[in-house]
């Protein structure tokens, strides 16, 4: 009688821990009749009255997919490891990504907190001495160009430069032959200047430049009173041609910051561009103006030109040695 009492101590000594329960992965009725025989398995897992350890009731009802009840002492260990291992919430995860991302990008920034307004812009430079000295505006972290034409609108080749502190700014053209040079500051906040020699021009050309905090010149069209070895020698002639000083021809001739009033005109082709300003006519074409015969004209780098010229609903031009007739409507 003993040895029968103790035989079930036996027995559940040894199915105190069974591992994987097969009735939890197979869904025959085979299976779920050979469990009936075994030993009614516990579904209330025990649970220490005091965890110490954060998350400890999910952590808990996680563990409700294992057979066997867990000790205090496991869930305990259990729980500190994951705590460990992940220790911060999802929650939690994102804010410290938002504040990195927030600090990212402050640090990006510039002191200010804005970005400096760029500017994209052309201007005419006469070789004449006592001619006032132009300016470029840079900015850290950014790279400006300036791009040099002749009276034609042709390129105007550099043939060498020289900055007053390389140590400030880093100067640079962009290939062999180019006439476009890129400039980027490698200070915060410094003020030099640059020397720039032409080719077959003997006159050198000399540029401030400025660190600025609320503008800068990403791209500058400087465009030299002269003709440069590119000029076509023979342009069509006109009979007067604008001064540089010319702030509304020179608007007209690139297009932009065109005068306030100035009303564009429909034209009859897509290469001819036409506004009314002030009682005049004014043209914007790579092709020659014929008739009516231009007062004004102006060059601009691109080959493109300027016309000033009375109001008329019709225009000759000349293209690749065809006269071809333009009509202007309101």
């Amino acid at each position: 009688m003993e040895q029968q009492e103790e035989q079930p101590q036996t027995n559940q000594v040894k199915r105190q821990y069974p591992g994987v329960d097969p009735e939890r992965f197979q869904a025959s009725g085979d299976a779920q009749d050979g469990a009936s025989s075994r030993q009614p398995r516990r579904t209330e897992t025990r649970r220490a009255s005091s965890v110490p350890i954060i998350g400890a009731k999910r952590l808990l009802n996680s563990l409700d997919e294992l057979n066997r009840p867990l000790t205090p002492e496991e869930v305990t260990a259990y729980g500190s490891t994951v705590q460990m291992s992940m220790p911060m919430t999802p929650e939690m995860i994102r804010d410290y990504r938002r504040r990195v991302d927030e600090s990212q990008k402050a640090a990006a920034m510039p002191a200010t907190g804005f970005r400096a307004q760029p500017i994209n812009d052309a201007v005419r430079v006469s070789l004449a001495a006592g001619q006032p000295l132009q300016s470029l505006y840079v900015t850290p972290n950014t790279v400006s160009v300036m791009a040099f034409y002749d009276k034609t609108g042709k390129a105007w080749p550099v043939a060498s430069y020289v900055v007053g502190r390389s140590d400030s700014f880093q100067v640079f053209a962009l290939q062999e032959g180019s006439n476009q040079i890129a400039v980027t500051p490698l200070v915060n906040h410094g003020y030099s200047n640059i020397v720039v020699s032409l080719v077959e021009e003997d006159r050198p050309i000399v540029i401030n430049l400025e660190t600025n905090d609320t503008k800068t010149n990403f791209r500058r069209d400087i465009t030299i009173e002269g003709y440069g070895p590119n000029a076509k020698r023979n342009p069509t002639p006109v009979l007067a041609k604008a001064s540089p000083s010319d702030g509304i021809m020179m608007a007209f001739a690139h297009g932009a910051a065109l005068p306030q009033g100035a009303v564009r005109l429909t034209t009859s082709d897509e290469g001819v561009e036409a506004w009314s300003y002030q009682g005049q006519l004014y043209v914007r074409t790579a092709d020659a103006v014929q008739t009516p015969s231009p007062n004004q004209a102006l060059s601009a780098p691109g080959g493109i030109h300027a016309y000033r010229l009375k109001l008329t609903p019709m225009v000759l031009i000349n293209r690749n040695g065809s006269v071809m007739n333009v009509r202007i409507t309101r």
